[in-house]
This record gives structure tokens, C-alpha cells and sequence, in this order.
């Protein structure tokens, strides 16, 4: 029982400052550099960028945040970080590929570095990349580490939380997410990333290739299929462009109509060929009413809506509530439903 003289005990006991290496010094990166500034509870020990503008740089200078002057240079690779402490976290945020960047991991792993990486694939390879997953999860495992794939997308708005809020049912038929972002507040790689301002051709070339989509929405569903046991079968995604029908202002220019704003992405699982999960993603630019909206069919039942979920800024905050969580979960290769971040002991 707890009054207000009895707190509720902290999660982890240990006071000792966590030391953390940032590997990838892009928008993302600075961001999670800028809010670790703020806790006490981490210490920025190390870095990595391949920017030959940024190698040799003091981590102070390049991210403007609060690391004290003269503690930390850039190196260009995790070879120069040198071997972890105990407890040391690596935050990976170079990449949306799993196999161009599992090398990166496996040398961080190797180095006995606890890592939490934004890359979309790692969310959860386990069926789309099994031989990959198979031999990270066996490099944890065998330097007693965790490596985790998180953000907010995936990570959190279309897995982690639908699979909480259907704890409040009795039974689930079934789960729709649809989240809706104005890509002229992200960052520009994001942008480019949704075919911001190219022609409808350029646009269908570039998703025959493979180049524009969001990573991580086929990896989204079958952590709800997994984690709900919903039994699905078939995975289908289709990827449309939104269409300017007017002139839209973005930066210091301005998307002409019949051009690309953005993605209107869908991914379909199902069992026995009837819908069980539906994920819609739509990110454009000027896109009205930001919002995260969670319908479960189930018993009784229910929809969230949450508004102004910034991608960003929530990419950078879950990856910072979980560098806690890796340190004492089991090693291995983990997805958001075995460790979830937390804002608990901030």
C-alpha cells in the first residue's frame, strides 16, 4: 500500500548514469541527442556518423545539445567506439533496410552494446527476413544483449497501441489503425521518402522500384496478428499517391496541382481470405486533421482517436523511454510487445 509519505518504488534501483553511443547523427538523431539532454539518468559516451563533414567534430558542436564540450567526437565507425561498458546502449538511427544495416548491428552487438534502432524492417523481421532475424537474435543472445527495433511508426501508433487498447476487450474479431500526418511538418528525408512534389509517373516508378513507401506497415501487422492471436494468412499493402488538386506551399516552394503530395499506403491481413486487420497510412503534405484513430471489432468494442501525434518528436521520445527497458530484458532480438518504452523513472 502507498500513501504520501510512501512513494511508489522506482522500476530500477540503479542510479548510475546509462551510457549511451548515438550511431547516425541525422534529424532523428539530434533530436534524441537534444532530449537525453534533459534526463539525468544518461550520459552521452560515444558517436557515430559517415558524414566526412561531421568525423572528428565534438558531439557538443555538431548537435547543439547538452553534451559537455571536449567529452565526445564523431568517429565514422562502431570500431571507434571501442568496446561497451556494462549497461551501454547504442541508439541507431542510419537506415530503414534491414540487411544494408545488420552489419552495423552485429558489430554494435558484438561490442556488447544494448541497441535500440529506428529502422523500420527491424520492428519485427521474423517473417519477412527469418534467416537475418534468426542470426541478430543469436548475436544478442550470445553477447547477452538486446537489440530492439522501435519508433513511433512502427513501434507504437499502429502495433504497440492497438494491442493495449484491446486489453480492455473480452474477445477481438478484428483492428483498423488509420493515421493520418501532414508531411509538410516532418523532416525532409520523410518528405522525400513520400514522393513530396514528383509527377504521378515519377511517383508510380519510384514505388515500382521501391524506393518510396513507409517501411514497417507489413511488420506493424503481424505484431498485432502475433500479439492478439488473430490467425491471419494473407498480407497485402497497395500504395496510391494523394494528388494536389491546387497549388500547396511547402518550404520556401510550392507543390503544383496534378502533383505528388504524398502516400496513401493500406496493408490488408486477413484469415480465410475475410479482412482481420486493416492499417491505413496516409502522409502528405497539407494533409487536414492530423490523427491516430483505433477501431477494435470486438467485445464490446471500441475507437480511439488521439490528435497530433507528431512523428518526429514521438520517434525520438519512444526511443528514448526505452533505452531503460533493454537493459534489463531478456537478450535477444525483441519487438515493442515484449518491451514497450516507458516513461517510468524519466
Amino acid at each position: 500500500m502507498t500513501s504520501a509519505t510512501m512513494p511508489f518504488p522506482p522500476v530500477d534501483q540503479n542510479t548510475e548514469p546509462i551510457g549511451v553511443v548515438h550511431v547516425g547523427l541525422g534529424p532523428i538523431g539530434r533530436q534524441i541527442l537534444a532530449f537525453l539532454g534533459d534526463r539525468k539518468r544518461y550520459r552521452s559516451v560515444g558517436a557515430v556518423d559517415i558524414d566526412p563533414d561531421l568525423v572528428g567534430k565534438d558531439l557538443a558542436d555538431v548537435a547543439e545539445a547538452a553534451v559537455s564540450p571536449g567529452q565526445v567526437r564523431v568517429v565514422d565507425t562502431v570500431s571507434g567506439l571501442g568496446s561497451a561498458t556494462p549497461g551501454a546502449v547504442a541508439v541507431h538511427c542510419a537506415g530503414s533496410s534491414l540487411e544494408k544495416v545488420a552489419p552495423t548491428f552485429m558489430a554494435l552487438l558484438e561490442a556488447g552494446y544494448h541497441t535500440v534502432s529506428t529502422c523500420e524492417e527491424l520492428s519485427n523481421p521474423w517473417a519477412t527476413q527469418p534467416q537475418l532475424a534468426a542470426d541478430l537474435d543469436a548475436c544478442a543472445r550470445r553477447n547477452g544483449v538486446v537489440l530492439l527495433g522501435t519508433g513511433v511508426n512502427p513501434g507504437y501508433s499502429m502495433d504497440y497501441l492497438p494491442v493495449v487498447l484491446a486489453a480492455s476487450q473480452r474477445a477481438v474479431r478484428g483492428v483498423q489503425v488509420h493515421r493520418v500526418q501532414d508531411a509538410g511538418l516532418r523532416r525532409l528525408p520523410l518528405q522525400r521518402k513520400v514522393g513530396a512534389g514528383l509527377t504521378t509517373d515519377e511517383f508510380a516508378d519510384r514505388v515500382a522500384q521501391g524506393t518510396i513507401r513507409h517501411v514497417g506497415l507489413p511488420e506493424s501487422a503481424r505484431i498485432i496478428d502475433r500479439a492478439l492471436d488473430l490467425g491471419c494468412t494473407g498480407y497485402e499493402e497497395t500504395i496510391d499517391p494523394v494528388i494536389a488538386d491546387s497549388a500547396v506551399p511547402l518550404g520556401a516552394g510550392t507543390i503544383e496541382p496534378g502533383r505528388v503530395l504524398g502516400i496513401d499506403q493500406l496493408v490488408v491481413a486477413s484469415r480465410d481470405g475475410e479482412p482481420v486487420i486493416r492499417l491505413h497510412l496516409q502522409m502528405a503534405v497539407g494533409l487536414a486533421d492530423p490523427r491516430d484513430v483505433v477501431t477494435i471489432d470486438g467485445d464490446p468494442g471500441l475507437e480511439s482517436v488521439i490528435r497530433g501525434l507528431h512523428g518526429d518528436s514521438a520517434t525520438a521520445a519512444v526511443v528514448v523511454n526505452s533505452l531503460g527497458r533493454v537493459q534489463v530484458a531478456r537478450p535477444g532480438l525483441r519487438t515493442v510487445d515484449e518491451i514497450p518504452a516507458s516513461p517510468i523513472n524519466l
